[in-house]
């Protein structure tokens, strides 16, 4: 829409031909309307499938607590998106205190949000994961995924831990969620039945992730 051209795209890292707060604002931007439409999925849908609730319960979780995380982390280090995003409002301290403050305020709500999601859907006794030990090996796998795009970026492996690492483990909040309902309800329990497609989907976008986007598009 600005007349820009998109040059190259990885898994840590999109560049465009012409800069605009706008351009930058637009990832961060998209990912919060993704963990919105997950929720309201969650919310409002109530689909009758674990394995969908399961998906949109970490979709939700991944989306909103980077892009917040995000807030807090350009506020502080004076990096990233949103860093671009208000370059050149003044006062600097003002709008880099206010990403700060903003960034903590929603990651707590998005941290609230998703343990009563995790209650209302999976609010049941019997066998299955308990919700601490599934929120570490969904971070777990974040990471590893992560990890393993980021060893092919052309910048170098150093993006390993500057933004790869940063941006899966900033979803900590998963974790904290997954403990917190443990506590309120230590009999639940998120029970998914194996399922090939899913498994099979997930393993296609893990590849494309890593063989595709990992070395980087060009265009």
């Amino acid at each position: 829409l600005l007349g820009g051209k998109t040059l190259s795209l990885s898994t840590t890292y999109e560049s465009c031909s012409i800069r605009s707060r706008w351009i930058d604002g637009a990832g961060p931007a998209a990912g919060l309307i993704v963990a919105l439409l997950a929720w309201a999925w969650l919310r409002l849908a109530q689909p009758r499938s674990p394995n969908v609730r399961v998906f949109l319960c970490l979709l939700f979780a991944f989306a909103s607590f980077w892009n917040v995380g995000y807030m807090v982390f350009s506020g502080l280090l004076d990096r990233g998106d949103w860093k671009f995003v208000t370059e050149g409002l003044k006062p600097v301290a003002a709008w880099h205190g206010g990403l700060v403050v903003l960034g903590v305020v929603l990651y707590v709500a998005a941290m609230r949000a998703l343990g009563a999601a995790l209650v209302r859907n999976f609010d049941h006794a019997g066998t299955g994961w308990r919700p601490q030990s599934f929120a570490v090996i969904a971070l777990a796998g974040a990471a590893v995924l992560a990890t393993a795009g980021a060893a092919f970026d052309p910048r170098g492996h150093a993006i390993i831990f500057t933004d790869a690492l940063p941006s899966a483990l900033s979803s900590f909040g998963l974790v904290r969620a997954g403990f917190a309902v443990y506590r309120r309800r230590p009999g639940l329990r998120i029970a998914t039945p194996t399922s090939p497609v899913w498994i099979a989907v997930g393993f296609v976008c893990a590849a494309i992730f890593v063989a595709l986007l990992g070395p980087g598009l060009r265009f």
